[in-house]
């Protein structure tokens, strides 16, 4: 008999401790609250670091990667014909662009419904669009090293904590299993669900919110022999789901994946010796820093002050043993450390710079003028991807593509968008300087007319431009029903046009021809009076 999915994920949970240990280390030097220490509850008081460098500077790269990663307006994917069609000689270049036509149509699809709030009408689901899921997602990435997002078959999002997910990957790094733990309310489950975990309905309806809470368990495990993930769900060790799906609703995205390991590691991992000293050092700096603020006085065992006299106020007498003007039997106690405070200082600053750099809090701000925005991008783009160390390529791989074919998947199914034929689509991930491919498209095309232009109108013959005017709206990102007239509606308006100029022409015939008559006939009364 096969152990319990609760059972598995104890067992694989306990095999990770000091991967666990290491992310919750890098939390409380960060943000703590992505993950707390275990059994930590909302009334106990999260650890709190010295210095918030570190954590500013996890803030910092959540924007610029949020950013980059899914830019605003404008799809962080593109959906290509097969290479097969693309580049085969035999098929008809005007049905390939009809083609990519509709694939973009796809994709503003897809964008609006990612965009859309992704709770539904009348629940009480927390509101939350689709950048501020992948917000919180970059954020544990980034701190914890891996992150684990599921989309449901309702198109929400769903981030999952560090500790509350499993993952189990072969020695290439190919996932094989998943397993989450959530609580979830008895009542969210049907009448048989409840049933079948042993539990009575009526008493679940008169019992507490808080005591209705159960562990459900999920387990996502890909089945070689079957090509399909297979999704099965536990509460209290009986399984109430079980489904098999063609595209996995999980994504695990580590951000460095360590050769056969489970778990990614972090950017706060990776320099996690700077974050350390500079947090202590903080610490010390503040200790010295209280220790030259503090004002104590020294009074002699035979002193003839008291206590009482240092505290009256000023202009005060009182009786005290005087030497040259100066009170010899009254001392301050001072720090003398000036020097150490010095050291601790320079290192503090010298440790801050450096990591500053790495978390490009001292990178350029983009300009707000339109002419220049696409070269700053472009240089910010390239100062992000040298200092994250190319972390573009894994999140692609693993967060985007599966995705928007987890995305693509859903809306076929639901019919929100016609099914594609097998393998005629491929789905490319835009991020970073690739983000800007269809505008660096839009500017080769453009360079070349204005090339082609300088050789005379017989080479412009050469170009299909109605071809070339939708190339050029397709890659502006533009896409507004109706601007662009269509085949049969040119055709449509060039007939009218000729049947204008025909019945213009015949009317202009008859006037013509009416006008002869009646001269003819003018001329003929005149010759014949009597007629």
């Amino acid at each position: 008999m096969l152990p319990s999915i609760r059972a598995a994920f104890e067992r694989d949970d306990s095999e990770r401790g000091d991967s666990l240990d290491k992310a919750r280390l890098c939390a409380e030097l960060t943000k703590p609250h992505i993950l707390p220490p275990e059994g930590w509850n909302d009334g106990e008081t999260l650890p709190q670091a010295f210095s918030a460098l570190a954590s500013r500077g996890i803030t910092n790269l959540e924007g610029r990667l949020l950013l980059a990663l899914f830019p605003t307006g404008q799809p962080f994917f593109r959906l290509k014909p097969a290479t097969k069609f693309k580049f085969d000689p035999e098929v008809d270049p005007s049905l390939l662009q009809s083609f990519e036509d509709k694939l973009r149509i796809h994709e503003m699809i897809m964008l609006a419904k990612l965009e859309k709030d992704d709770s539904d009408g009348g629940t009480n689901a927390r509101r939350a669009g689709f950048r501020s899921r992948m917000r919180s997602a970059i954020s544990q990435l980034l701190v914890t090293g891996d992150v684990l997002i599921q989309m449901t078959d309702e198109y929400q999002i769903r981030i999952h904590r560090r500790d509350n997910y499993v993952v189990r990957r072969s020695t290439s790094g190919d996932v094989m299993y998943m397993i989450t733990r959530e609580q979830v309310d008895s009542l969210s489950l049907s009448p048989e669900q409840i049933e079948m975990i042993g539990l009575d309905l009526e008493t679940e309806m008169n019992t507490p919110a808080y005591d209705r809470m159960q562990d459900l368990y999920t387990k996502c495990e890909w089945n070689p022999m079957s090509k399909r993930w297979v999704v099965e769900q536990q509460v209290k060790d009986v399984t109430i789901v079980t489904s098999e799906e063609k595209v996995s609703p999980y994504f695990a995205i580590p951000y460095s994946l360590p050769p056969t390991g489970h778990y990614g590691r972090g950017i706060i991992e990776e320099n996690l010796g700077d974050v350390r000293a500079i947090n202590e050092l903080t610490e010390r700096l503040l200790d010295f820093a209280a220790l030259s603020s503090k004002h104590l006085f020294a009074l002699d065992y035979s002193s003839q002050v008291r206590p009482q006299d240092l505290a009256l106020p000023t202009g005060s007498v009182f009786q005290a043993r005087v030497q040259g003007g100066q009170v010899t039997d009254v001392g301050i106690l001072r720090t003398d450390r000036a020097g150490d405070f010095g050291v601790v200082q320079n290192v503090r600053e010298s440790l801050s710079r450096d990591l500053s750099k790495v978390m490009m809090m001292e990178a350029e701000q983009l300009p707000t003028y339109e002419r220049a925005s696409r070269l700053h991008v472009e240089r910010v783009a390239m100062e992000l991807e040298g200092a994250l160390g190319g972390v573009y390529a894994p999140i692609a791989d693993a967060l985007q593509i599966p995705l928007v074919e987890r995305l693509m998947h859903l809306l076929e199914r639901d019919g929100v968008m016609p099914a594609l034929p097998a393998d005629s689509v491929e789905v490319e991930a835009v991020t970073g300087i690739s983000a800007l491919s269809r505008e660096g498209d839009q500017q080769k095309l453009l360079q070349l007319l204005q090339t082609i232009a300088q050789m005379g109108p017989d080479m412009m013959q050469r170009f299909d431009r109605s071809l070339l005017l939708d190339i050029l709206v397709r890659h502006s990102g533009v896409y507004e029903p109706g601007l662009v007239k269509s085949e049969e509606v040119m055709q449509q308006e060039t007939a009218q046009q000729q049947q204008q100029q025909i019945m213009q022409t015949a009317g202009q015939q008859v006037a013509q021809s009416g006008g002869q008559a009646l001269v003819e006939a003018a001329m003929g009364q005149m010759e014949n009076p009597n007629v």
